[in-house]
């Protein structure tokens, strides 16, 4: 592809205000943007940055089909670029020589996209790279839980899970009864830690990295899943970043979880090898289309205080006390007043026009696959580590 040129671009999980934002930011840049997903009632679709819509298989579901639908996508549209949003990228890495060398399928091979997704395969690789992590231990069964040895309040989640999903706080000599044993997907138990937390997200090609955001944990939902979004800097963040991105060859776009302890200095979570809430933060003018084909020289970042907020969420969920420490009714609606949304554009009211007939169809996947409605969103896009 030649540098600059116009291209046409495929984006997956249409659904996503993610996709919808990557997508608003790559017309404005002159490119043809076409999306998929398995539900019909995507509100990238009504978008007028959306070229074309391609209903296909639910890749948890129906893995080889979603792959084979894509790639046929690619083949009958001339699609120069793939960019995977969610859990479908570790699907599609499985069966990546299904695409044209004229595609660019932007991610990792199958290898190193599981080994970042993967909870535990992570913390190892840190240890492997010689990366200060949290205290860890797996649990793959009832023996394991006997001998975990930590001295104080520790997380249980499993090493394929989501923040829409549990995570138990436990503490030394918790029997963990609850735990329910797959050995495809272990368990992880991770030392607490408390302090400022962050999420980044970055761009990268070959090891390189070529944009990069950077938010605080503030409303969220459950305190998990952030529902404002506001750019930083945190030069520390910044140079970790590079350096795991530089050492492991990395492509794609990533996402990691931070926690920055006064004494004991910065500690990853975890790992999001695919989009993170941190696109919604760029605007036009910085061009971030450039990053995913590898043609800025210089750092692309979102303009410092930024501010962007889901606003459907922050009316769902923004005024519970539990979405953010000390909430008030006030803080919440001073947040709420600041910050633009990130689904309703001047100009490009469609998405939002769109939201409630968009949530009843999440809302009969989350009937049809018996979790709740943040589980309804993205289940049939997951992936927990089982080879296709």
């Amino acid at each position: 592809m030649d540098e600059g040129k116009r291209k046409h671009i495929l984006i997956t999980f249409g659904r996503s205000f993610l996709t919808l934002n990557l997508a608003r930011l790559l017309a404005d840049a002159g490119h043809r943007v076409s999306i998929a997903d398995s539900v019909p009632i995507a509100v990238s679709r009504f978008s007028h940055a959306v070229d074309g819509f391609h209903r296909v298989s639910p890749p948890k579901y129906r893995p080889q089909e979603y792959c084979r639908e894509i790639a046929a996508i690619v083949e009958s549209e001339g699609i120069d670029m793939v960019i995977p949003i969610h859990e479908e990228t570790d699907i599609l890495s499985m069966m990546a020589g299904l695409f044209p060398p004229s595609c660019d399928l932007f991610l990792s091979d199958f290898a190193l996209e599981d080994q970042l997704h993967n909870k535990l395969k992570f913390q190892e690789l840190l240890q492997d790279l010689g990366i200060q992590t949290l205290k860890f231990a797996a649990i793959t069964g009832p023996e394991d839980i006997a001998k975990l040895d930590f001295d104080g309040p520790f997380a249980v989640k499993q090493a394929y899970s989501r923040g829409s999903q549990e995570v138990y706080k436990a503490y030394p000599g918790d029997p963990l009864t609850q735990l329910i044993f797959d050995p495809t997907n272990p368990w992880i138990a991770q030392e607490w830690m408390e302090g400022d937390r962050y999420c980044s997200y970055s761009i990268c090609r070959d090891g390189e990295v070529y944009a990069h955001a950077l938010y605080p944990v503030g409303y969220a939902i459950g305190g998990s899943s952030c529902l404002v979004f506001e750019q930083v800097e945190h030069p520390g963040i910044l140079e970790w970043v590079r350096d795991v991105v530089r050492r492991t060859g990395f492509t794609g776009h990533i996402g990691f979880d931070f926690i920055d302890h006064p004494e004991r200095g910065l500690f990853t979570i975890e790992a999001n090898p695919r989009a993170t809430s941190g696109i919604m933060l760029f605007t036009p003018e910085n061009r971030v289309d450039r990053a995913f084909f590898g043609e800025n020289t210089e750092l692309i970042t979102p303009p410092t205080g930024r501010t962007r907020m889901i606003g459907i969420g922050m009316t769902l969920y923004g005024w519970r006390k539990d979405a953010l420490p000390g909430n008030s009714f006030r803080k919440f609606w001073k947040a709420f007043r600041s910050a633009d949304d990130v689904i309703a554009e001047r100009g490009d009211m469609g998405p939002a026009a769109m939201l409630v007939p968009a949530y009843i169809n999440i809302l009969r996947n989350s009937i049809k696959y018996r979790v709740g409605l943040a589980g309804g969103f993205m289940h049939d896009h997951e992936w927990d580590g089982h080879q296709i």
